[in-house]
């Protein structure tokens, strides 16, 4: 009887499956939208400015690591004072203040002051296009940097007032770090800077009839070009998501030109890359069979002790479990059929609790939203904190993934989802 209730559980689940397979074509996604990194909205990068005295800047010589070299510059007429500074950018390639764009500020200690940007390096800033700056309340300044070399390699800057209400001590220690560190210069106040905010990933959309996710490319060095071999990186989200994890392993790929074909694997397939352009305008991506070089542990090999932390505050190393079979599955709460996935866990720990142990390794930026989940769900099956480290030792290069291991820790497979895993084990154990 117990044994008729899951096959017809198997039955009903089985409808609510798209059945479809991939049909393997290469798909080629155009990378049109500019995306927020997670660094996009955590990091506080300013936009320091100095006083210009005269007609002369000093060129950036970062915390004093290299002399400062006195430049001549040419500004525009009509303002009662000046202001400079500069942005990050590898794509300059100017020898005097190389990987840094020049900008000028006319009447900084105004509402909206203007913003010169010297995009050809020149140090003539009345060549050069003119932005108005943003108020507090005002939407931020968006400007493109291209690459000299090569323009169509572009990033893009986001440029806001710096909102310093109740932030005293930040605002002591941005005055007291830019006087200090740049004592060559007169810093004209952190209230009168702006802060920068970087697009350096560009993505579009992959869909098919089995999956859908997000797909971008990663400008890891700021210099507009994004194929740069160890350096840049192919990023991964699902379609729910609106911030690139570039420093999260299992939401990204680094570039490798040694690597051929360069693959990635998305919600238990994987992919290869049979084309990058170099400008982030598309990337090519087609389905592989083949799972060499995806970091997975052997079948029969024996896995790492891992341990594990548990939603109830204990640990578990995963050689007290020798005498059992171990389900691993790997998500995170916004994951494709989750809901239905954890679900079918709930009944796969019910199954056969003598001989299998079933573990969700859940992986959240957060950890109080696991002991959230823990607590409203109760689980009967195991629940575990997802970490970078676990999915090195076991081989975890996307979620969802699952990995079922035999007695002493032996590797049988990687890949069935909780459904397809039910279906093995009751056909094992009729």
């Amino acid at each position: 009887m117990y044994r008729s209730y899951f096959l017809l559980l198997l039955l009903f689940i089985s409808f609510g499956i798209d059945a479809q397979n991939n049909n393997g074509n290469a798909t080629r996604i155009e990378l049109n939208c500019n995306a927020k990194d997670e660094r996009f909205d955590k990091f506080q990068i300013t936009l320091a400015l100095f006083e210009l005295k005269k007609d002369s800047i000093l060129s950036m010589n970062f915390e004093d690591l290299k002399p400062a070299i006195p430049i001549l510059v040419k500004k525009p007429s009509g303002y009662r004072s000046y202001a400079y500074g500069f942005l990050y950018f590898n794509g300059s390639l100017n020898p005097v203040n190389k990987g840094y764009i020049t900008v000028l500020v006319g009447n900084p200690y105004h509402k909206n002051p203007v913003l010169f940007v010297d995009h050809n390096q020149n140090f003539d800033f009345t060549d050069d296009t003119s932005y108005q700056l943003p108020y507090f309340e005002e939407a931020p300044l968006y400007l493109t940097l291209k690459n000299e070399k090569h323009p169509q390699g572009q990033i893009g800057i986001q440029l806001s007032r710096q909102v310093l209400t109740g932030r005293h001590d930040f605002k002591h220690f941005m005055n007291e770090y830019f006087s200090t560190t740049y004592k060559d210069r007169n810093f004209i106040g952190i209230e009168f800077t702006y802060r920068e905010q970087r697009y350096i990933t560009h993505s579009g959309f992959f869909r098919n009839a089995e999956d859908s996710f997000q797909i971008g490319l990663y400008d890891g060095n700021s210099d507009g070009l994004y194929n740069t071999s160890m350096i840049d990186k192919i990023v991964i989200n699902d379609l729910e998501d609106s911030v690139f994890d570039a420093t999260n392993p299992l939401k990204y790929e680094i570039i490798d030109a040694k690597k051929s074909p360069l693959t990635f694997e998305k919600n238990g397939t994987v992919y290869q890359i049979n084309e990058i352009d170099s400008f982030a305008k598309f990337i090519v991506i087609q389905p592989s069979k083949k799972m060499d070089g995806m970091g997975k542990i052997k079948t029969g090999k024996k896995s790492p002790n891992v341990t594990f932390h548990l939603s109830n505050g204990e640990r578990l190393k995963l050689r007290k479990l020798r005498k059992k079979q171990v389900y691993l599955y790997c998500s995170q709460l916004n994951a494709k059929n989750f809901q239905t996935d954890t679900f079918i866990l709930r009944q796969l720990a019910a199954l056969d609790s003598n001989n299998l142990e079933v573990i969700c390794i859940l992986y959240s930026k957060n950890s109080y939203e696991l002991r959230i989940f823990q607590d409203y769900v109760k689980p009967s099956y195991k629940m575990a904190y997802g970490t970078k480290q676990i999915s090195e030792q076991l081989g975890i290069k996307s979620i969802p993934q699952s990995l079922f291991l035999g007695k002493r820790r032996k590797v049988q497979f990687y890949g069935k989802t909780p459904h397809d895993f039910l279906r093995y084990y009751l056909q094992l154990h009729p």
